[in-house]
């Protein structure tokens, strides 16, 4: 059975945040080593953010003044740097400092030696490392539920947009009640004669060529209407009735049970409360029911709302 492009699209949302998420648990540890060695006297920097380089401290110590003069950096432009010297600045200010007193080629020349990050920095780093895992559930808890509840709206719109509809409010302006065809419609508004079926027949083709519609077909794309309305501001509280009433989808009492208990917790930490805090294996639970649950839901949807491909009739 096909898969609906809402369910594909849900699928690779949650498979990219759980790579990032592989990528964190591998990065962090990898910085926390890196810090480590800055510490120890092994290597000198940290390598620069991709992004956030202006977030970056820069500081001139004395270990980057003896460089300097190892790499040749003339006398008068080394003591002019020393006004510099355990001055912590941010990326901007400490390149127009520094360019300002040895000059852009110098700078160039030595760029490396001189951006040595300042110590606070280093510490500010470690400190954000600290309790990350946490942080990282906190964020993916709150992303899986999100994903699920658009997967939902999504999945309606899909529904919806594959079905045939009458534009009725175009209907109503360009199909107006006349004499032509209120006399067409009167003559067959009558109780049933069967000697008069041609006579039906011929009137019957004269309203659809004067574009009547069938009233099955206006209601059924007022309701349509009305459903897109609904899904457009569907709360997340609502998604397990929707599923029930409109799609036929029943979940367990112990399905129902613990998506509310997601949301709340969704809820919780979107507030900003810090009454829960989930962890790693929190997220695992969430997301593996979350992905029986949405594969179950999108088999459904596809059996019961979009015909087989080569359905015949």
């Amino acid at each position: 059975m096909k898969q609906t492009t809402a369910f594909k699209n849900f699928t690779e949302r949650i498979q990219e945040i759980f790579n990032f998420a592989v990528l964190i648990t591998i990065s962090v540890p990898v910085l926390k080593n890196n810090i480590r060695l800055i510490k120890n006297g092994t290597i000198d920097r940290l390598p620069d953010p991709d992004y956030f380089e202006p977030s970056v401290v820069y500081e001139i110590t004395d270990k980057t003044i003896q460089e300097l003069s190892t790499n040749g950096l003339d006398v008068t432009n080394i003591e002019r740097l020393k006004e510099l010297l355990n001055k912590p600045l941010n990326n901007t200010d400490f390149k127009a400092k520094v360019i300002g007193i040895i000059g852009e080629e110098n700078y160039k020349t030595h760029r490396i030696t001189l951006k040595k990050q300042s110590t606070g920095y280093i510490d500010n780093i470690q400190n954000c490392t600290s309790n990350y895992q946490s942080k990282l559930a906190t964020y993916l808890y709150f992303s899986t539920f999100s994903y699920f509840e658009a997967f939902i709206g999504d999945l309606a719109n899909e529904v919806i947009g594959s079905l045939v509809t009458n534009d009725n409010s175009l209907y109503q302006q360009s199909y107006i009640i006349n004499e032509a065809n209120l006399a067409d419609y009167n003559k067959i508004d009558k109780p049933f004669d069967g000697r008069k079926i041609d006579r039906y027949k011929k009137h019957s083709s004269k309203l659809f060529e004067q574009g009547y519609k069938i009233p099955d077909i206006v209601l059924f794309s007022s309701t349509i209407e009305l459903l897109k309305s609904k899904i457009e501001n569907m709360k997340a509280n609502e998604i397990p009735e929707v599923l029930d009433k409109i799609f036929l989808f029943k979940m367990t009492e112990d399905e129902k049970n613990t998506y509310h208990s997601i949301r709340d917790n969704r809820n919780s930490i979107g507030h900003g409360n810090m009454g829960y805090s989930p962890n790693l294996t929190d997220v695992i639970t969430a997301n593996k029911f979350f992905k029986d649950l949405s594969y179950r839901i999108d088999k459904h949807i596809n059996f019961y709302f979009f015909k087989p491909r080569n359905l015949t009739t």
